[in-house]
């Protein structure tokens, strides 16, 4: 969005410019252009086929890119110079705010930071000629050449060109002064051969060669180097891919091996090993993926197979696989789902027998009270009463079974009976299982409660009882 607001500005000062310099264009001609047409890029000319690839996404992108950047370059250039025009013709604050606009959009636009100073310059300081300006900057260039600073002293050179393009003088000084930073250029790229730095050489030899563009010599050590450069590249890169290789790492030294492809395209031991890398992790991530298969990992076996399909497996037998897994997962799911639910309904019916059978011994023990025996009174004698006799003495009846003794207690009349009905004994044992299921789980305290139920629903319950002591050796 920037971007396109951007161009719009620039087209529409472009428009402006052009207006502004019309009162100019009867006397003085503008330079001609190419034909607008070539301004754009005729993208049906260009064969781009389908973009399913993230790098030819971003070929594309960039393509784009510079083609955007270059319309906007070729309309500051036409504004800039209708601007010298202005300039040219003492119109200096009208040439001050089209540099000034322009280097709002393109800051770096040398040439219109040099108009822009220049043109606010004359317009504060009327009564200075041109050549007086010139003249300073000469000056000032043949010091800075005299103190080794090449470069700034070309810059000066350039400012000058900018408000003279002709002047003869400045073009010799230019000339002189190019050749010399080219010269410098060199020896640096010189020194950077020696040391082995093929990188930093190219480099410096490539910027001599921007101002010495025939120098045979010069082209002919940059051909070399690049050679060695690539050359040593490609070894550095082979270690590295075989250290990859070798601890194991098949998708990192693949990686490696594609970069070498980009240095130094159709090597055949390259193109070997590849070929060989990919075929190692199809079959790795075929394992992998059966290996999660049969752990019941069945979404990690769909990715498993499926990266080896992106590796060279065999498309119809991952697929197949592929389609395996995923059957196999939703029977998983829906068996799971079903014990659940059967888990689920079989502990409501444990419960519902539980709470039944508590009912039902509660009503039980209702219907059944303990027997008592009523004494009445005046019958005394139904009960043989305790003799005290001395020896020889015959006692009554009670003689017969001894006497009773002062610490002993009488047994209870009627006494109680342990019977459990059908339905507390069937409620005892669901109580018992559930517990079971508990202790299998590792949920001790679960499995204690509910064998304790167990145990109050049918106190003669072994298994219950059993399974108590268990867990309170455990939960020690």
């Amino acid at each position: 969005m920037k971007k396109n607001l951007v161009l719009t500005l620039v087209f529409v000062l472009a428009a402006w410019s052009v207006q502004a310099a019309a009162t100019f264009r009867k006397e003085i001609p503008v330079r001609q252009h190419g034909k607008e047409e070539g301004m754009l890029l005729d993208l049906n000319k260009i064969s781009l086929g389908t973009l399913n690839d993230v790098e030819e996404k971003k070929q594309y992108l960039s393509t784009v890119q510079l083609e955007k950047q270059r319309i906007q370059n070729y309309t500051l250039r036409m504004v800039y110079e209708n601007a010298y025009l202005l300039y040219k013709h003492g119109d200096y604050q009208r040439a001050q705010e089209m540099a000034q606009t322009i280097l709002s959009i393109d800051p770096n636009f040398k040439q219109a930071q040099t108009l822009a100073r220049q043109a606010q310059h004359m317009g504060t300081y009327g009564t200075i000629s041109e050549a007086q300006v010139i003249e300073a900057k000469f000056q000032e260039t043949i010091r800075l050449y005299d103190s080794g600073r090449l470069v700034e002293a070309n810059d000066k050179l350039n400012e000058i060109l900018t408000i003279q393009p002709g002047n003869s003088k400045a073009i010799s000084w230019k000339r002189k002064i190019d050749y010399d930073i080219a010269k410098e250029y060199t020896r640096r790229g010189d020194v950077a051969y020696e040391k082995g730095n093929y990188q930093d050489a190219l480099d410096a030899w490539y910027n001599a060669l921007l101002m010495r563009k025939d120098d045979p010599k010069l082209v002919a050590k940059i051909s070399e180097t690049e050679n060695k450069l690539r050359k040593q590249q490609v070894e550095d890169s082979m270690k590295q891919a075989m250290e990859f290789y070798n601890k194991g790492q098949f998708v990192e030294s693949y990686a490696v091996f594609e970069r070498i492809t980009k240095i130094q395209p159709g090597d055949p031991r390259v193109q070997k090993y590849m070929s060989q890398l990919k075929n190692e992790i199809a079959a790795g991530y075929y394992n992998a993926g059966n290996k999660s298969y049969n752990a019941n990992r069945f979404d990690q076996a769909v990715s498993y197979w499926t990266n080896a399909k992106k590796w060279g497996a065999d498309s119809a037998t991952m697929d197949a696989l592929i389609k395996r897994a995923r059957n196999a997962k939703e029977n998983h799911l829906r068996v799971k789902k079903e014990q659940a639910i059967k888990a689920e309904q079989a502990a409501q019916q444990a419960e519902e027998a539980a709470q039944q059978a508590e009912e039902a011994a509660q009503q039980a023990a209702q219907e059944e009270p303990i027997e008592t025996v009523t004494i009445p009174s005046g019958s005394a004698g139904l009960i043989p009463a305790p003799v005290t006799g001395t020896s020889g003495t015959t006692g009554g009846i009670g003689s017969s079974v001894g006497a009773v003794g002062t610490n002993e207690t009488l047994p209870t009349l009627g006494g109680t009976t342990n019977r459990v009905s059908a339905e507390a004994s069937a409620a005892s044992r669901a109580k018992y299982i559930e517990g079971l299921d508990a202790f299998n789980q590792d949920d001790y305290e679960r499995a204690r409660q509910a064998w304790i139920v167990a145990k109050q629903l049918d106190p003669g319950n072994s298994d219950a009882d059993l399974g108590l002591r268990k867990v309170e050796e455990l939960l020690k």
